[in-house]
């Protein structure tokens, strides 16, 4: 075959996560092995897993052409929700980690009514806009949320009990990040459904061209709140795992804009329309930042994600995974032998 000539049949070729994901996968797998007993690396670690399900979540509506800034409602709720459950009324963790995604799928209905029928920047703003909502309910009501005062001393992430054994999780940093790196798993095969169901082709279509969709006959607005609800019901969740994580939340904590920011640039930096891209982001940037840039830079270190949005905007369009992938699938279509 010449290198570059057309082919009229497909080549079959491995995807290109085949090779690239395993290895990633395992060193995850592995890395409380490796870490050298270093309790440091373990939380960062699990923290850029939950980044991780933040971001995949957020994807979810983002793959309609929908811009949120408005995901910290959800988190901070979510987080809420969870934590006085388990810290007022003794609920296991077990139950109240669902309910506190589900309190965010209320938040969310909410948010839908008033902002439903806006687009594009509009959309994003009156989502911002949103979080102050139950930001300054949590921060007020103190005879059920303590204020500003926030909430202390959680129990932890729920634990496993199997026969007469009792695995406490979160006695340890490798527990707590094995249940993260699990829960993890779990959301990145249901957003791998997701994505691969006929919603997920309807969000596509809605994104690329609303109109047309709609004129064969897709429900933008029914799936459109889809969408919706299930980026709340998954942010909720990850609050919820947050809070029982760190054990300690407040309203500005948890509803603050880094919630909202970092997932929307976690999707940028690894491919906004890709499935796998906004976690692999989330996995790379957070420990790049927390290992070499926050002791280079305490108080600026943050500094890097700007940095790199603006080298993504300028050079990857795409998302270096979604730039990774489109070059693979050229070099499919033109036949070239690599």
């Amino acid at each position: 075959m010449i290198k570059g000539q057309p082919t009229s049949e497909p080549v079959q070729k491995p995807p290109i996560g085949q090779f690239a994901l395993l290895p990633g996968l395992a060193m995850l797998l592995v890395l409380p092995l490796v870490a050298g007993g270093s309790d440091y690396i373990l939380q960062v670690f699990t923290h850029a897993l939950l980044l991780a399900t933040l971001a995949l979540a957020w994807n979810i509506l983002a793959v309609s052409g929908s811009i949120s800034l408005g995901h910290a409602a959800f988190f901070g709720v979510g987080a809420y929700t969870s934590g006085l459950l388990s810290l007022e009324l003794g609920v296991s963790s077990w139950l109240t980690i669902p309910t506190a995604g589900l309190s965010a799928v209320a938040i969310a209905v909410l948010m839908w009514l008033f902002c439903h029928r806006l687009r594009g920047a509009y959309f994003a703003l009156a989502t911002l806009a949103f979080v102050e909502i139950p930001r300054v309910i949590t921060d007020n009501w103190d005879g059920l949320t303590r204020g500003s005062r926030g909430l202390v001393g959680l129990p932890g992430l729920p634990g496993l009990r199997l026969g007469a054994h009792h695995f406490d999780i979160s006695a340890s940093p490798t527990g707590s990040y094995y249940f993260v790196l699990g829960y993890g798993l779990l959301l990145l095969a249901m957003v791998t459904l997701i994505f691969r169901s006929n919603l997920g082709l309807a969000l596509q279509a809605i994104r690329e061209e609303e109109t047309a969709a709609s004129t064969l006959g897709i429900q933008v607005q029914k799936y459109r709140l889809m969408a919706l609800l299930l980026s709340a019901l998954f942010s909720g969740i990850t609050g919820a795992c947050y809070a029982h994580l760190v054990r300690y939340i407040e309203p500005g904590m948890v509803y603050g804009i880094h919630f909202s920011a970092i997932p929307l640039i976690f999707a940028i930096c690894g491919g906004r329309f890709t499935i796998i891209g906004p976690a692999l982001a989330a996995l790379v940037l957070y420990p790049l930042d927390q290992f070499l840039f926050h002791p280079l830079l305490p108080a600026g270190h943050e500094f890097l994600y700007g940095a790199v949005i603006i080298l993504t905007i300028l050079f990857l369009p795409s998302g270096f995974w979604g730039q990774l992938r489109k070059g693979h699938l050229v070099s499919i279509k033109t036949g070239s032998i690599e």
